[in-house]
Parts: C-alpha cells; sequence; structure tokens
C-alpha cells in the first residue's frame, strides 16, 4: 500500500501523546510504501536542526531516507494551486496532497481532525489518525 504521511502525522510518532502509538504502528507496518515530498521536510527539519536536536532529525530523515520524495517542481505547484483552488486547501496542504496524488499513493494520513477542507478532497483517500 502506498501511504503519504502528512508532517503532523511523523511529527505525532516522534513526540509522546495522544496519537504516538498509532502514528507508530503506522511507521512500522512492512506493508507500506511510504511517498512524501520536499514540502514534509520543509515543515519538519529546520526548526529541529536550528535547535540542535540531533535524534529529531535523524528520526524524520530516517523516514525520509526510505520514503519515495517528489521534489519541488512548477509541475507540482500548478498540481498544488489546481488543487487548492478546487477545494479550499491551504499551501502547504496543497502541495502535500499534490504530491501524494501525482506519485498514486493509495492514502493520506493525517493528524488533522476531520472536518478540515483536506478531507473534503476526492482524488485520493484522506485518513485522520484520530479515526484509527
Amino acid at each position: 500500500m502506498k501511504t503519504f504521511l502528512d508532517s503532523g502525522t511523523l511529527l505525532s510518532a516522534w513526540k509522546p501523546g495522544e496519537l504516538h502509538a498509532r502514528a507508530i504502528s503506522i511507521l512500522d507496518d512492512e506493508t507500506r510504501k511510504f511517498l512524501t515530498c520536499e514540502n514534509v521536510k520543509l515543515e519538519l527539519l529546520p526548526k529541529p536542526t536550528f535547535e540542535k536536536r540531533p535524534s529529531e532529525v535523524q528520526f524524520y530523515n530516517e523516514h525520509f531516507n526510505q520514503a519515495t520524495i517528489e521534489p519541488f517542481s512548477a509541475a507540482l505547484g500548478k498540481a498544488a494551486l489546481e488543487l487548492g483552488e478546487k477545494w479550499g486547501l491551504a499551501a502547504g496542504d496543497a502541495l502535500n496532497l499534490a504530491s501524494a496524488i501525482r506519485q498514486g499513493a493509495d492514502e493520506f494520513i493525517t493528524s488533522e481532525l476531520p472536518g478540515k477542507p483536506m478531507f473534503r478532497v476526492k482524488e485520493l483517500k484522506v485518513i485522520s489518525l484520530h479515526s484509527l
């Protein structure tokens, strides 16, 4: 199964909390092939790198090293803009969801609660970590 995790899901896997065990179980599922994009890296890596938290940076990089990563491109930007305009998405969500769709993801797992604009998207199965 091709799975795209948003930055909130990866953050939930790193930090102890209500969603931690659910996020870890997804990361540990060997039946999944992970997809991501440069935008998720941009959302997660700068702050812990700047604040010199190498364990957190290593945790995220372990995921990125095993995932297929779509780079920023004009084509991705165009797809994100179209998707964002169609479904009323914020920029980051539009980039991540467009990348997931372009890479043929079977599912997009997010830490967001149902009801956010991303759950309107019909081109891809969007799953809340809260409902797993």
